[in-house]
């Protein structure tokens, strides 16, 4: 075994040795990454397409961030939110101007912006003498790993092993709009709010009409209850537009925001339309780290990136070259059934497991993600070139030519 083949047998032991045994890990470790290129203990190269989840949007060790980081680090890192923060303030500032009328609740993770969004419904739901409060959400859905959270998840795999989960929380199918009229009239004067990704991530990448989320806009303003939006992983460049809500027309009343806020750094939001922002009152919720100076500075810099540059523009073109590409794929060889989603939100559903097909690309140096059993999820950075998209694309391709033989 050479250096560094032992090297990454270290880190495998030490992590199996003293980390619960939560995830099923892919057998590498990276060491250091440039824009869409990520380098492991061998220094061998992959393309990312993955995004660590469609968190790095801006692709690895961008130069701005950094200085950003080391910049904040010199002045101040953390005070706590019992003080006044120019950066918070600063950032609460652009996400309202870039989004719709409100107000802003800072914390550290899509979890804890789902958490704080489901307060604000049963919240809501105290001010209007609602006793028996429905939150109406979506099978295949997911809303985070907390309790509220798996509650909000319309995906059984995720309930079980738990005890009784929170109640008063009913799942209609996506793009099904009989049944959302349905459950609408059958909990009359009950529903409080109603929770939708504008694309449906972890069960492979599941596009809501427009129909259907302007029927959903429709019911919640005639019922008097909220439309929360799920964009912790379509925010912020992922389908195209800023966030996916614009697209649609209208504005959700609440709206739940990480993952490529922070280039990488952990940071959440909630952003609360005017109508509403003043249902959670002092003492009703918190955060210790949520809003800290080094998070929001990196936050600001991350949204000055995507307007500044011609980063939308980037990922529509890209756009364009991976779905010709996908569907060129899905017409030569049957392995490939759908290719759905929007801007670089691609989901390759397959009539076979997806797992050992992601394994394979990352033999072959590319990064992929298996999700929903059968669906290859391509996230890579809003910033990818042509060049790395298609050899990647040209991976996947090698990869299912070869599973189709």
């Amino acid at each position: 075994m050479n250096e560094t083949a032992s090297e990454f047998q270290k880190t495998k032991e030490l992590s199996d040795k003293y980390l619960l045994d939560l995830f099923n890990r892919y057998p590498v470790a990276f060491r250091y990454g440039v824009n869409e290129l990520l380098f492991d203990q061998n220094n061998k190269q992959y393309i990312d397409f993955l995004s660590g989840v469609a968190v790095t949007n801006l692709g690895h060790s961008d130069p701005d961030i950094i200085e950003v980081i080391r910049n904040q680090i010199d002045k101040l890192m953390h005070t706590s939110n019992w003080f006044y923060s120019e950066e918070a303030s600063r950032l609460a500032e652009l996400l309202i101007l870039n989004t719709f009328p409100g107000k802003v609740f800072l914390c550290n993770s899509g979890t804890e912006a789902t958490e704080a969004a489901f307060k604000l419904a049963r919240a809501y739901a105290e001010q209007k003498q609602i006793h028996d409060p429905i939150i109406i959400s979506l099978h295949k859905s997911f809303h985070g790993r907390s309790v509220s959270g798996i509650s909000l998840t319309g995906q059984k795999k995720l309930h079980t092993g738990f005890g009784k989960l929170l109640e008063g929380i009913e799942f209609v199918s996506p793009n099904s709009e009989e049944e959302l009229v349905e459950a609408f009239e059958r909990f009359a004067g009950r529903v409080v709010a109603f929770i939708a990704e504008p694309i449906i991530g972890e069960s492979g990448i599941i596009p809501l009409s427009h129909g259907y989320m302007n029927l959903a806009r429709e019911l919640t303003s005639e019922n008097e209850a909220l439309l929360i939006l799920d964009e912790i992983q379509t925010g912020f460049g992922r389908t195209g537009t800023m966030f996916a809500f614009e697209t649609y027309g209208f504005s959700p009343d609440v709206m739940t925001l990480a993952k490529g806020l922070g280039s990488g750094f952990p940071i959440g939001a909630l952003i609360v339309a005017e109508k509403y922002q003043n249902v959670l009152a002092k003492g009703t919720h918190g955060t210790t780290y949520g809003g800290n100076h080094l998070g929001a500075a990196i936050a600001y810099e991350t949204i000055r990136i995507i307007q500044t540059r011609d980063v939308l523009a980037n990922v529509n073109s890209c756009s364009e070259i991976a779905f010709s590409r996908l569907n060129q794929m899905k017409q030569k060889n049957k392995i490939v059934k759908e290719v759905r989603g929007k801007g670089l939100h691609i989901g390759v559903e397959l009539t076979i497991p997806s797992r050992p097909v992601a394994e394979t690309c990352l033999e072959k140096g590319l990064i992929v993600n298996a999700t929903g059993d059968t669906v290859i999820r391509i996230m890579p950075p809003l910033t990818i070139s042509t060049q790395y998209l298609n050899e990647g694309l040209d991976i996947i391709e090698s990869v299912l030519a070869e599973a189709h033989k």
